[in-house]
């Protein structure tokens, strides 16, 4: 088994759930059209191609300028690797005559590749689909391709839509792996899933998740990890530190902050994580995703707000430029998993330090309040296992969501106002995960610390 050729999935997420893949090894892709199976192959290709083992891809269907232009769209240069000798792409001859085609295959094959795609063999299958007998013959020989070239097969197979059953008969029990694609419609909206249906040797605990691709980073299958699966937190840091109360965060932490529904009131909470992030890491990240403001409205109210202890509008610009990136995203232009997915392929695309999550009462009151909750907690398990910090901040409208949530934490800062005697009295909550209420802040402790923060930002610029 050591002398055994072993490959990869090449694409984050799905190499988890397949598990290890060892040659003879036939891995079935079937799926709606449209819904990305050229892609997951290409990927794999791709994947193991860098690595010099020699791929051949063949179909009935594609382009190869298209494919090859697509695909580089999304980080694969497979121009280059052909000029390397790793990659071929060859068109086959679309006939009725199959078993012509299957002796192009057997002629291709011999030339020595390690990985070989078809696609797709439902081309070929459709034409004998009344003949029991030969059809039986094909799905042997696709079965029998593996031993042949003693490595990876990848067979592509059309799923129509509407449709979860790709009926192929015995290619689909005798293949080691079984992955599908779909479109599915939720609350009006396109959605892409992975299903893994089999998966020779690798303990399957997630059967379907959703999955993106995007520009400059493919594929991307978004597992939610075990618990188990999350690495220890790290070092802690002091970050709050005003009179008669102080907190320490590690990286994975989750902190929500609750306040009332006026506008713009999370700006100082917001300051303060573009300070923590910098105080954690020189040079960090700070992602926003904004479900309420544009960008341009976000940076106005930061740079509003940081002129008012001294910084200008050029300092301001500068550290926003450097440090934090903003995306803004309308939830009710996604379903639930559509925006999920969205969320995390930013996030990947950007691999910030920590995130902020502005406006998080719209989609807390958008969506099926046990479906918010499991994405919500399969998506900041996900962030947490990256060590990501993760700010959400908005009011509290649903109470039952806002309870759910701050069961969630590992920090959560309440902001409460009450009225005597027609005086405003405005104070801070602060919670830690297993210590309950650890501090009670003024108005004045938090603006103080609003000041502090404007400071260290202020001496960080200067440093740019």
């Amino acid at each position: 088994m050591s002398d055994a050729k072993k490959f990869v999935v090449g694409i984050a997420g799905l190499d988890k759930l397949l598990g290890e893949i060892t040659a003879p090894y036939t891995l079935l892709i079937g799926g709606h059209p449209g819904a990305g199976k050229t892609t997951f192959a290409t990927a794999i290709c791709y994947a193991n191609a860098l690595q010099g083992r020699k791929c051949l891809y063949m179909t009935f269907y594609e382009n190869k300028e298209k494919l090859f232009k697509f695909m580089k769209r999304l980080g694969f240069d497979l121009e280059a690797l052909e000029r390397k000798g790793l990659y071929s792409f060859v068109n086959l001859p679309q006939t009725l005559d199959v078993e012509m085609v299957v002796s192009e295959i057997s002629r291709l094959v011999a030339e020595g590749y390690e990985i070989i795609v078809i696609d797709s063999i439902t081309a070929l299958l459709e034409p004998i689909k009344g003949d029991a007998a030969k059809r039986a013959w094909l799905l042997n020989y696709f079965y029998q391709l593996q031993n042949l070239v003693n490595g990876l097969v990848i067979l592509i197979a059309e799923l129509p839509f509407g449709e979860e059953r790709l009926g192929l008969g015995s290619v689909e029990f005798v293949a080691d792996g079984v992955v599908l694609l779909k479109h599915r419609v939720e609350d009006g909206f396109l959605t892409r899933l992975v299903e893994v249906r089999k998966a020779r040797g690798s303990p399957i605990h997630i059967a379907e998740t959703y999955f993106t691709m995007a520009e400059g980073i493919g594929v991307r299958v978004f597992v939610p990890p075990l618990l188990e699966e999350i690495p220890p937190e790290k070092e802690e840091t002091l970050i709050y530190d005003v009179p008669g109360w102080f907190l320490r965060l590690r990286r994975g932490y989750v902190v929500n902050f609750f306040h009332p529904p006026e506008p713009e009131l999370g700006i100082d909470f917001l300051i303060h994580s573009i300070a923590i992030a910098l105080r954690m890491r020189e040079n960090a990240k700070l992602l926003v995703i904004s479900y309420t403001r544009p960008a341009s409205v976000l940076r106005r109210a930061v740079k509003r707000r940081l002129a008012k202890f001294g910084l200008s509008e050029e300092k301001v610009n500068k550290l926003l430029d450097n440090h934090v990136i903003i995306a803004a995203l309308n939830p009710y232009a996604h379903s639930l998993t559509q925006l999920v997915a969205r969320e995390l392929t930013i996030i990947e695309q950007h691999k910030p330090d920590t995130v902020f999550f502005w406006g998080t009462h719209i989609p807390r009151s958008t969506y099926n309040y046990a479906l918010w909750l499991k994405e919500l907690f399969n998506e900041l398990m996900y962030l947490k296992s990256k060590g990501i910090i993760v700010v959400r901040s908005g009011p509290c409208i649903n109470k039952q969501a806002c309870d759910a949530e701050a069961s969630l934490s590992d920090v959560v800062v309440k902001y409460v106002r009450t009225f005597k005697g027609g005086v405003m009295d405005v104070k801070f909550y602060m919670y830690e995960r297993f210590k309950g209420l650890t501090g009670v802040v003024p108005a004045s402790g938090i603006d103080e610390f609003t000041r502090r923060c404007a400071e260290a930002l202020k001496a960080y610029i200067e440093k740019l």
